[in-house]
């Protein structure tokens, strides 16, 4: 099972997105502010590892733009009452060394 990826998160709102990698006691160890436009590598290394993305606040993400491409399979789940998105690996039938990579990019990235 491919079971660790290296996330490239691309920020396209106005306003800066929190990124927070959550270990599987829940605590977290990683926790970054992304400003429009930014990206950074983040690396997953295991399915019980998730990755959180913070809309800016008070944002309601009912309608927003959320484009995932990924080589792994992902958990993902939306929360509009935190105003976030949590993506997470999940068990495949991926050769344990295959190199995964998954690209997010959050916000309108459409030329305003």
């Amino acid at each position: 099972m491919a079971n660790r990826a290296d996330v490239l998160v691309k920020n396209m709102f106005t306003g800066g997105i929190q990124v927070i990698r959550k270990l599987v006691d829940g605590i977290s160890d990683l926790e970054m502010t992304l400003e429009k436009g930014n990206q950074e590598k983040i690396y997953l290394p295991g399915p019980e590892v998730e990755l959180v993305i913070k809309a800016p606040a008070a944002l309601d993400i009912k309608e927003s733009f959320t484009k995932v491409k990924s080589d792994v399979d992902l958990t993902i789940s939306h929360s509009r009452t935190h105003s976030s998105w949590t993506f997470k690996i999940e068990p495949n039938d991926l050769p344990p060394d295959s190199p995964a990579t998954v690209n997010i990019t959050i916000g309108d990235d459409e030329p305003e």
